[in-house]
């Protein structure tokens, strides 16, 4: 029986002067890079052959520089229906939760009211998308719709049912959603504006 070999980490986090450091191999990186994250994090990419305390070192001399970063940044909230979450995990965690309880029910009720059909939905945080339908009808939601207005979001439901029909963003993909909601492109407009968190 061959021994087991534990394969090394490819991250490590410590605390330096109470700021929390993640340092992260990258196969991809060349060179060990620093970056401050949304949660209030200093991400340390660093090349696989670079060593952990090199990076440390490496962060160690930036500490100045990176505390007045730190300072200057504004803090993020996360906030939902009043709550307010002490990190980003925990804020998406509870986002999460309750897009499984909204998000199929009302994409159920909006194809019944118009008539369309759908494989299967999934939810999804993306970074860029607010839904999308593949062309076996399976439609895929961000879970940061629950961030928007119930117009808003009934819009994207309403899209991505639409092209189950109609496959692209042609006049008929228009005039059929048109003819459903008929402030469709006021409503694109205003999610335009919109972030993605």
């Amino acid at each position: 029986m061959k021994p087991y070999n534990k394969k090394p980490a490819c991250q490590k986090t410590e605390y330096i002067d109470g700021i929390k450091f993640v340092f992260r191999k990258n196969p991809l990186s060349k060179y060990i890079r620093i970056s401050l994250k949304q949660d209030r994090y200093v991400l340390v990419s660093m090349p696989k052959r670079a060593s952990f305390s090199a990076a440390k070192e490496f962060a160690k001399e930036n500490l100045p520089e990176i505390k007045k970063v730190f300072q200057n940044a504004p803090q993020k909230e996360y906030i939902l229906d009043g709550e307010r979450f002490e990190s980003r995990e925990k804020y998406i965690c509870a986002l999460r939760k309750k897009a499984k309880k909204y998000l199929p029910e009302r994409l159920g009720e909006i194809a019944q009211k118009y008539g369309y059909k759908y494989n299967k939905v999934a939810l999804k945080l993306m970074k860029t998308r607010w839904g999308s339908c593949s062309f076996k009808n399976n439609i895929n939601l961000n879970i940061s719709l629950l961030t928007l207005e119930e117009d808003l979001i009934d819009y994207v439901l309403l899209h991505e049912l639409v092209h189950t029909v109609e496959k692209n963003h042609a006049k008929t993909f228009w005039a059929r959603l048109l003819s459903h909601m008929p402030d469709a492109r006021a409503r694109q407009k205003i999610l335009k504006s919109r972030k993605v968190i």
